[in-house]
């Protein structure tokens, strides 16, 4: 269990000193109910200092170090927790995800992350079965234990792929926010796995235009996020003088938390952007045809390949889907090889901004090692929109066939 779940008898101290020795007076609902399943809570698992960083560092246990390669990142908040389903320390990990903080991890270790609606339960995973199988004993009970979830019913059947018109699955493929453009190797993969999909009985592959609201998302999602300023997470930090983590220092500063009415404007601002996003779920009709729904969609989990410690760049790939609360996974596809170091050795695109100017420092032969991508995993997100959960396991099922070029049960790939 990722360290934000409380358990009873044992602290939940979220990387900060302040919380150590606090030990939790209850169990988390969630624990409750895997408890009641016969699940053994086996570990904690370590996080970032605040939960606010794409890594995980803190002062009272260090670093979480990526097991497939110390030098990667593990990512983070729920770092702890990848790096020991990739060490098959566990079967099945569970976290939270309000900007991707389980499908980073996922992407850095090269498993299955898995983010579904809001009410239900974020987690990583060593294959699409695990998911399948959890999902299945979880959802029909999770109302039984936390009164805010969502009811519902989970199919444990697999989802057959001969599939025939007009019973298509049709699945996007969005290429870019239009922030950060990603670095070559990270539009090769989306690629071939599109192609890929392409050659599935049954499946449909569309582009899908970049919808014009997207480039804003990433911000305000930051500021929803940020509305009280952090001072209570300051305030913590300064009670036993603690500093903050080096990537936090220059980024978490104290402020001014918004009014009301600043908070009722962006929750406006959201809704316009949800909105015009759900325009991206349908295919514009052709002649006198119906228009269509598009299933799913995928697109890269971040700009970049897996980095190196501390230098996560862009979460706009992420954070964009928690704003909506779509459901959002990472799928690993397979691992970084010598032809993707030739791959658009360099970018003639336009910089976007200060973002992409950092994205293109990961790559760029003056600012980077490209070598030092070489082995590490490669992953897709996959998307759909909110509330459709068993839908996006089909998809993740889909994707998951298609790149291993198999028909049968889906498997780890760690």
């Amino acid at each position: 269990m990722k360290d934000t779940f409380n358990i009873k008898g044992v602290d939940s101290i979220i990387g900060l000193s302040a919380l150590a020795f606090k030990p939790a007076q209850a169990n988390a609902p969630l624990v409750d109910l895997l408890q009641s399943l016969g699940a053994v809570v086996i570990a904690k698992t370590n996080v970032p200092q605040t939960l606010a960083t794409l890594d995980s560092c803190n002062h009272l246990f260090g670093r979480t170090l990526n097991p497939l390669n110390r030098k990667w990142t593990a990512g983070g908040s729920t770092g702890g927790e990848g790096a020991l389903i990739a060490i098959c320390g566990s079967m099945v990990g569970f976290g939270t995800d309000i900007g991707g903080s389980i499908r980073v991890p996922a992407m850095g270790q090269g498993i299955y992350g898995f983010k579904p609606s809001g009410g239900r339960v974020p987690f990583g995973a060593r294959s699409v079965a695990d998911i399948n199988a959890i999902m299945a004993e979880i959802v029909p009970r999770v109302e039984l234990f936390g009164e805010d979830c969502i009811p519902g019913s989970w199919s444990s059947q697999s989802m057959p792929l001969s599939l025939t018109p007009p019973h298509n699955f049709t699945i996007g493929v969005l290429k870019t926010d239009g922030l950060v453009t990603p670095l070559p190797p990270i539009t090769r993969i989306l690629n071939e796995v599109a192609d890929n999909l392409r050659r599935t009985p049954g499946v449909e592959v569309v582009d899908t235009p970049l919808p014009p609201v997207v480039p804003k998302c990433q911000a305000l999602a930051g500021r929803l996020m940020g509305v009280d300023d952090v001072s209570h997470m300051l305030d913590l930090i300064d009670s036993m003088g603690e500093d903050l983590i080096p990537w936090l220092q220059g980024r978490m500063k104290r402020g001014k938390a918004l009014t009301v009415v600043q908070l009722a404007t962006l929750q406006a601002q959201r809704a316009e952007v949800e909105k015009e996003m759900m325009k991206m779920w349908t295919l514009s009709s052709q002649g006198s045809s119906a228009p269509r729904r598009v299933d799913a969609i995928i697109c890269p989990v971040a700009p970049h390949p897996v980095p190196e410690i501390d230098r996560y760049n862009a979460v706009g790939y992420t954070s964009t889907f928690v704003l909506l609360d779509y459901l959002a996974s990472s799928v690993p596809v397979r691992s970084f090889t010598e032809s993707d170091l030739e791959t658009g050795r360099e970018m003639e695109a336009p910089v976007l901004g200060s973002w992409d100017k950092a994205n293109r420092q990961l790559w760029a032969e003056k600012t980077a090692d490209r070598r030092v991508y070489l082995g590490s995993p490669l992953s897709v997100q996959v998307v759909t929109p909110k509330q459709h959960d068993y839908q996006i396991f089909q998809a993740m099922e889909i994707v998951d066939r298609a790149v291993q070029g198999r028909a049968g049960p889906t498997g780890a790939k760690l």
